[in-house]
């Protein structure tokens, strides 16, 4: 049985051709692997979202809690007397106390 000799000119061009397609499937591998590992990079990166300034607890023991604005200004204060009792205080633009929450409740009848 005789096998017939290709012809160059065909044997050339379908070179061509798998030569062509195997570059297209190189650089389509090469941007999947980037994407892959720049993926892979930015889930494995530490969240910087987190304050610094904010303290999680669930409980916290202090004699004073102080409510100051972005200006620094003292506006409430939430502290417990030498008598043990407590006290809310808010203040002013000026620093002057505006209002004290009761520190013994009164029962008004209802009218």
């Amino acid at each position: 049985m005789e096998h017939p000799q290709p012809e160059p000119q065909g044997l050339a061009a379908r070179l061509d051709r798998l030569e062509a397609q195997n570059r297209r499937w190189k650089r389509a591998s090469m941007i999947l692997g980037l994407l892959t590992a720049s993926l892979l990079l930015t889930a494995a990166k530490p969240t910087e979202n987190m304050d610094p300034s904010v303290v999680r607890a669930r409980v916290v023991e202090a004699q004073d809690f102080l409510l100051k604005g972005s200006d620094g200004q003292v506006r409430a204060r939430l502290h417990m007397s030498e008598s043990h009792s407590p006290s809310l205080q808010f203040y002013d633009q000026n620093g002057d106390i505006i209002w004290t929450a009761n520190q013994s409740p009164i029962l008004l009848p209802a009218k």
